[in-house]
């Protein structure tokens, strides 16, 4: 009697990390950044959009605002296509630095601007950005001889100058250059395809996404610094609960091979992600959702079923205790081979899975999980889900065979 009843209930615990390697978050999974996407510019080449003629007179240019990289991405094809851009041709006077462009920026945030010069003759003179008016008030900025790149730049007008005083009078000068401001605006909502780009100014950033259903969001945030370097962050998110902020989870950071996508399971809301970088630094912020909210038992009785080669997706919140559970069943109705795949949605995903029926069932690794398989007697068998650790994400389990 005993001996019959350890069959009936004869159960497999299974505790495993499920390693998925990367969500897959749009057509933006590739890290990419403002660097990443500069032209290649020329003195000599011919600007079809906005050309000076030769003169002393120093040409104007807007700053084009960009909120994301999606309108950099715009705006470096057409400096590709040498349009949105200013061309110089001027002499100077003696002992002059000369004045090429006015700079004028209509929002704060971080001034990227790509440019190349020729100085009687020799290509390669540096620019500096200053204060209009006055060549000896630079503002702060990295300056790689192609490049300008300032951060924490205050909406106004600023000047492009030669970095070095022309000695001789009328000595030729000719400059090409574009001009960006990265905005750095908090409190923007990114998501899909919307891949945010914000300009640090030293103190804390905070952007917003949404999850319209329970589930599991992949989140990418990543900086980029003045050399064109790109690591990661670490970062909280918050929920909004009335006016205001709950912090539900904290320490996170992605990885480069990954993208830099972290997953974690929330409940559906409005949240945003608190992050730091330093002044200057452009942080990028990528969110793609997946849907996670089929329902699921609380108990044994309770237990949700799947049918024969159906599945349903679950996750645990970031914020649930890890004594949760999940409870489903399947209904064999014949003996025969059975297959039960559990597996992550998320890149990290740690949970136990216990099985409980009328066969002795087996588990072995498979894609970016496990499956649970054998010769199954005719019956009801129980799929007990339990929460692994607190940073648990989200899985599916599917009554394969």
């Amino acid at each position: 009697m005993v001996k019959n009843f350890l069959k009936r209930t004869l159960c497999i615990a299974l505790s495993f990390a499920m390693m998925t390697g990367t969500v897959m978050v749009g057509a933006k999974t590739k890290t990419e950044s403002i660097h990443s996407k500069l032209p290649a510019i020329t003195a000599s080449q011919r600007v079809r959009a906005k050309q000076a003629k030769a003169s002393a007179a120093a040409v104007q240019l807007n700053a084009t605002n960009v909120y994301t990289l999606s309108d950099f991405d715009t705006l470096s094809n057409k400096w590709q296509a040498n349009q949105e851009m200013m061309l110089y041709q001027g002499y100077s006077d003696a002992n002059e630095y000369v004045k090429v462009g006015i700079v004028r920026v209509g929002i704060d945030g971080t001034v990227v601007i790509p440019y190349a010069t020729k100085v009687a003759g020799v290509d390669g003179g540096r620019l500096k950005l200053c204060y209009n008016g006055n060549p000896a008030m630079t503002l702060s900025q990295t300056n790689n001889g192609k490049m300008i790149w300032a951060g924490a730049v205050k909406a106004g007008t600023y000047a492009l100058y030669l970095e070095t005083a022309c000695e001789n009078a009328n000595t030729p000068v000719v400059a090409a250059f574009g001009a960006a401001v990265i905005s750095s605006q908090n409190n923007r909502t990114f998501g899909g395809n919307n891949v945010i780009a914000s300009a640090s100014t030293g103190a804390a950033t905070y952007q917003q996404f949404k999850v319209s259903k329970r589930g599991v969001a992949a989140i990418a945030v990543y900086k980029e610094n003045a050399a064109g370097n790109v690591s990661s962050v670490i970062y909280s998110v918050q929920k909004l609960s009335g006016k205001t902020w709950k912090t539900v989870a904290t320490g996170l950071a992605g990885v480069a091979k990954n993208n830099y996508v972290v997953t974690t399971g929330l409940a559906a809301g409005t949240y945003r992600v608190v992050a730091n970088a330093a002044s200057g630094e452009i942080l990028y912020f990528i969110n793609a959702n997946q849907k996670a909210s089929d329902s699921y038992g609380t108990s044994k009785k309770k237990a949700k079923e799947i049918k024969r080669k159906k599945s349903k997706k679950q996750v645990f919140l970031s914020n649930e205790s890890t004594s949760k559970t999940h409870w489903y069943k399947i209904k064999v109705k014949k003996t025969g081979m059975t297959y039960i795949d559990i597996t992550g949605l998320g890149n990290k995903s740690k949970i136990s899975v216990t099985v409980t029926g009328a066969a002795r069932l087996k588990n072995k690794t498979i894609s970016k999980g496990f499956r649970i398989y054998g010769k199954a007697k005719k019956g009801t068998y129980y799929i007990k889900i339990k929460k692994g650790s607190k940073g648990t994400s989200g899985y599916q389990v599917k009554y394969t065979k």
